[in-house]
C-alpha cells in the first residue's frame, strides 16, 4: 500500500490541504515540516480517519473539528468536513488504485455522512440517507478493501507518534506487542482461526457420532461451556490489550497529573490561608462598622455624658462636699418621704390607744413638719434649690466610671486602614494562585489507576479461564472412547485438522522468530548507539504464539534489561522492532512517523537518520520540526531519499495552515 495523495477541506486547522504523497523505490520519503501548533499532527489524523473515518455524532463534535476560520465567516449550516486519501495496493502481484472519500455534513443541526470507494473503476458508496441493508452490505465491502491494504488494529504500529514509543519498552507491555504484532502482522491469527473452526466442526461430529443421547448432552453441554468461556477469554484479551494501550498513552499525562496536584496541594493551602484572611478583615470591617453604629445611637450616654462629667466634675464636688457636711450637722434629719411615714404611724398610734383624740389633719402636719425641717441650719446651705435627688443624680455622673470608646474605635480604624493597603496584593495573589488551577483536571489520575487495577485483574481472570478451559478439555476428550470407532473419511481428516493447523502455526512461528532474532540483532547493533556492535543475540522465548518474551544480551552474556534503558534507547528499540515486523510481515503499508526524533540524543539522531529512515519502508511519512531534523545538517543526509518536502504555516489570523513545497525554506534538490 501507497498513499498517493490526501486531500482535506474544513478539517480543524486546515481551511483545504491538497498533497501530492507519491514517492520512487529510490526516494521513499516525504518529509513534512512545522513549527509545535501548524497542523502536522492534524494531517496525522487527517489520513488516518480518512482510512478509518471520524467518530461525530453531535453538532458540537462537528463545530470541534470543523476549521474555525471558516465557521466564523460562514458559518456551520450545510458546510461540509472532507477527507479524500488515494493509494495503490497490490492484488495478485497487480497494482490497484484506490479512492476513498469520506464527508460529514451538518444539516439542522444532525451530522450527515457520506463515504464512497472507488477501486479500478468499482464504486462502492453508503451514507446517512443509505437505507439499512445498502449501508450494511456496502460499509462491509468498504472495510474489507481497507483491511486488505492496512486493518485498523495494525495501524498504530505504522501511524504512531515516536515520542510515545519508550512508553512501550516495558517488560509486561512489550511481550504484548511482540505476540500481538506476530500473530496479526504476520498472518499467525488466520492459522489460529482455521484450528478453532475445524475444532468447532470436529466437535459438533462427535456430538452427532455419539449413541447414547445422555452422553451426547452432556458433551455438547460441555463444548458450550469450553466455547463461552473461550469467548469470554477472547473478549477479556482485548479488554486487556485496550488497558495496556491505555496504560501507555496516559502514563505521560498520569505522572505530570499526579506532580501537578502535589503542586497544587500547596498552592490550595495558599489560596485557603489568602482567603481565609481575606474573610477574617471582612469580619473586622464588618465588627467596626457596627461598632460605629452603636457609638453614633448611643453618643449621649456614651460621649456626651462622660464629656459633661469631666467639665462640671470640680464643680460637683464642691456641691456634693457642702451637701455632706450640712447632713453631718444635721444629724439624722427624716427626709420628707420618712416625715411622711413617722407622721402617720404616730397618728394611727394615738387613734388606736386614745380613743378620745378628735379629728387630727395628717396632711397639715406633714406640711408644716417638712417646712420647718431644718430651720436655721439652711441659712448655711448654698445650695438650697438641690434636692436630694438631685444631688444624687449629681454623684451619680462623676462617680460612674467610663471607657471613651473612640480609643479602642480608632485603634481598629487604624490597623484596618494599614490592612486595605494590603488589599489588591492580596487579591490579585489569590487570582493568580486560582488560576494556576483553573481548568486543571485529575480525572485522569483516577482513570489510570484504575485501569491499573483492571490490568491485574483481568491478568488473574484470564490465567483462571484458561485453566478453567483445559479443565474441560480434559473432560470433552475423555468421550473420544465412546464413540464408536467406524471408518469415516471426512470425520479422520478433521481430527487431524486442529493439529495440524496449531503444528503449522508453530512452526511458522519458529522460522519467524528465528527471522525477528537476527534482524533484530543486526538492526540494533547499527542504530542502538549506546551497544552498538555490542549486541550479542536477541531472544524471544517462545512456545506458542500465545506466550512470548524479548530479551537482548550482550556478546558478554548477562542480559541487557529494558528497565534500564534510557528513553531514547527504549525508543530506538521499538523503531527497530517496528522495522523488522515490517520487513517480515503480511502487509507493505506505509510508515507514518510523527515528532520523528521523540528523545534520540544527538548521535542517535545522526545514526537514525543515516541508517534507519532510507531503507525504513517503501514510503516513509516524517512529520518534523526544524529542531529534530534541521536543515542546516539533517535535511541534507535525507535529501538524497526525499522524494517530496512540505512546510506547514500556521495563519493565526485566519486561523489555518498553509503549505509550502520545501521544508523550512529550503527547496528540494534533484
Amino acid at each position: 500500500m501507497k498513499i498517493k495523495r490526501i486531500y482535506a477541506e474544513n478539517y480543524k486547522t486546515y481551511r483545504q490541504l491538497d498533497l501530492n504523497m507519491e514517492v520512487t523505490n529510490d526516494r521513499p520519503i516525504i518529509l513534512i515540516g512545522g513549527a509545535n501548533g501548524c497542523g502536522k499532527t492534524t494531517l496525522f489524523d487527517a489520513i488516518y480517519h480518512a482510512l478509518y473515518g471520524l467518530e461525530i455524532k453531535t453538532k458540537r463534535e462537528f463545530e470541534e473539528i470543523f476549521n474555525a476560520g471558516v465557521k466564523n465567516e460562514q458559518g456551520l449550516e450545510k458546510k461540509t468536513i472532507v477527507l479524500e486519501v488515494s493509494f495503490t495496493g497490490e492484488v495478485l502481484d497487480r497494482v490497484i488504485p484506490y479512492r476513498l472519500k469520506r464527508s460529514y455534513m451538518l444539516v439542522d443541526g444532525k451530522v450527515r455522512e457520506s463515504v464512497e470507494l472507488n477501486m479500478d473503476g468499482n464504486r462502492f458508496a453508503y451514507g446517512s440517507a443509505s437505507t439499512a441493508s445498502q449501508r450494511a452490505e456496502n460499509e462491509k465491502n468498504i472495510n474489507k478493501i481497507i483491511a486488505a491494504n492496512l486493518p485498523r488494529e495494525l495501524s498504530n504500529y505504522f501511524l504512531f507518534d515516536a515520542m510515545k514509543t519508550s512508553e512501550l519498552v516495558k517488560e509486561s507491555q512489550i511481550n504484548k506487542l511482540i505476540m500481538d504484532n506476530i500473530n496479526s502482522v504476520m498472518g499467525l491469527y488466520k492459522y489460529n482461526r482455521l484450528r478453532t473452526i475445524s475444532e468447532t466442526l470436529l466437535a459438533e461430529k462427535k456430538a452427532a457420532k455419539l449413541e447414547n443421547e445422555n452422553q451426547r448432552r452432556d458433551y455438547e453441554n460441555l463444548q458450550k461451556q469450553r466455547s463461552e468461556k473461550e469467548a469470554d477469554l477472547q473478549r477479556k484479551n482485548e479488554e486487556y490489550r485496550k488497558a495496556l494501550e491505555f496504560d501507555n498513552e496516559h502514563r505521560e499525562m498520569y505522572n505530570r497529573a499526579k506532580e501537578g496536584r502535589n503542586d497544587d496541594d500547596v498552592t490550595r493551602d495558599k489560596i485557603r490561608q489568602l482567603e481565609q484572611s481575606l474573610s477574617d478583615f471582612s469580619k473586622r470591617e464588618a465588627e467596626y462598622k457596627q461598632e460605629a453604629d452603636a457609638i453614633a445611637r448611643e453618643l449621649e450616654s456614651k460621649v456626651l455624658y462622660p464629656k459633661l462629667a469631666e467639665m462640671v466634675r470640680s464643680e460637683v464636688e464642691l456641691i456634693l462636699s457642702e451637701k455632706s457636711r450640712i447632713a453631718e450637722e444635721n444629724g439624722n434629719d427624716l427626709t420628707n418621704a420618712q416625715i411622711e411615714r413617722v407622721t402617720n404611724d404616730v397618728v394611727d398610734y394615738l387613734k388606736t390607744h386614745h380613743f378620745g383624740i378628735g379629728r387630727i389633719d395628717v396632711p397639715a402636719i406633714i406640711e408644716y413638719l417638712i417646712a420647718h425641717k431644718g430651720d436655721g441650719i439652711k441659712k448655711d446651705d448654698k445650695y438650697p434649690y438641690l434636692s436630694d435627688t438631685d444631688v444624687k443624680v449629681l454623684g451619680d455622673l462623676v462617680k460612674a466610671a467610663y471607657v471613651n470608646p473612640f480609643v479602642v474605635l480608632d485603634n481598629k480604624r487604624t490597623s484596618l486602614n494599614l490592612e486595605i493597603g494590603e488589599l489588591p496584593q492580596r487579591r490579585k495573589q489569590l487570582s493568580e494562585f486560582k488560576q494556576t488551577l483553573l481548568g486543571a483536571d485529575y480525572s485522569i489520575i483516577e482513570m489510570y489507576e484504575n485501569n491499573a487495577n483492571k490490568i491485574k485483574a483481568l491478568k488473574l481472570e484470564m490465567d483462571e479461564l484458561t485453566k478453567e478451559i483445559e479443565s474441560l478439555g480434559k473432560k470433552i476428550a475423555t468421550y473420544d472412547y465412546d464413540i464408536p470407532q467406524i471408518p469415516d473419511p471426512q470425520y479422520d481428516m478433521l481430527c487431524k485438522l486442529p493439529d495440524f493447523f496449531k503444528s503449522l502455526s508453530v512452526k511458522l512461528l519458529a522460522a519467524k522468530k528465528a527471522n525477528i532474532e537476527r534482524m533484530m540483532r543486526d538492526q540494533l547493533n547499527i542504530n542502538l548507539v549506546i551497544y552498538a556492535g555490542y549486541i550479542g543475540k536477541v531472544e524471544l522465548s517462545a512456545g506458542n504464539a500465545d506466550d512470548i518474551s524479548f530479551k537482548i544480551y550482550h556478546k558478554n552474556g548477562n542480559e541487557i534489561y529494558l528497565s534500564q534503558l534510557n528513553a531514547g534507547a527504549k525508543q530506538t528499540v521499538m523503531q527497530v522492532l517496528l522495522k523488522v515486523l515490517y520487513e517480515l510481515g503480511d502487509y507493505d503499508p506505509p510508515v507514518m512517523i510523527d515528532t520523528v526524533m521523540g528523545v534520540l540524543d544527538k548521535e542517535s539522531r545522526e545514526v537514525i537518520l543515516e541508517q534507519y529512515f532510507p531503507d525504513l519502508a517503501h514510503q516513509t511519512i516524517l512529520l518534523s520540526t526544524d529542531t529534530e531534523i534541521t536543515t542546516e545538517r539533517d535535511y541534507r543526509k535525507i535529501e538524497a531519499y526525499v522524494a517530496r518536502a512540505y512546510t506547514l504555516h500556521r495563519d493565526k489570523e485566519l486561523q489555518c495552515t498553509t503549505v509550502s513545497e520545501d521544508y523550512f525554506g529550503e527547496p528540494l534538490t534533484d
